[in-house]
């Protein structure tokens, strides 16, 4: 298959989603087909659940898309430096123990050993509540 045969991948809007999702829905309250309302409106089956699914566990019909971002245009965390309040004194018996402390406006955590993908869960989440 060369790139002209190619199909490309169908997007749909979110309000076209959810109109499909509440018509499904309704369908199913009233004894219908899910997949034959999907192959109605030319949707795969399984893209129809999945928005069905998003719908009842998240209350919307779409993840929000990544945005790729070139490294020099990612934003910085604001970081204040104070010695007025110490830090909690840490001791281990391991040297190579990491303990990760960040003070935060909802209060103090303290990490010991914190894996890799840990602490960047938790800088996106932080990057994500500043930006809400």
């Amino acid at each position: 298959m060369n790139s002209q045969e190619r199909r490309s991948r169908q997007h749909y809007s979110p309000e076209l989603k959810l109109k499909r999702v509440k018509m499904a829905l309704s369908a199913t309250d009233k004894g219908s087909s899910v997949a034959a309302l999907a192959r109605e409106y030319n949707i795969n089956d399984n893209l129809l659940f999945k928005w069905i699914r998003l719908w009842q566990s998240e209350g919307r019909v779409s993840r929000p898309r990544r945005q790729y971002r070139k490294a020099a245009s990612a934003s910085l965390l604001p970081v204040e430096l104070t010695s007025e309040t110490p830090l909690p004194a840490v001791t281990s018996a391991d040297p190579r123990q990491t303990v990760c402390h960040a003070r935060l406006l909802q209060g103090d955590i303290t990490l010991h050993n914190p894996s890799p993908e840990l602490l960047s869960l938790i800088l996106r989440e932080m990057m994500a509540g500043k930006s809400r």
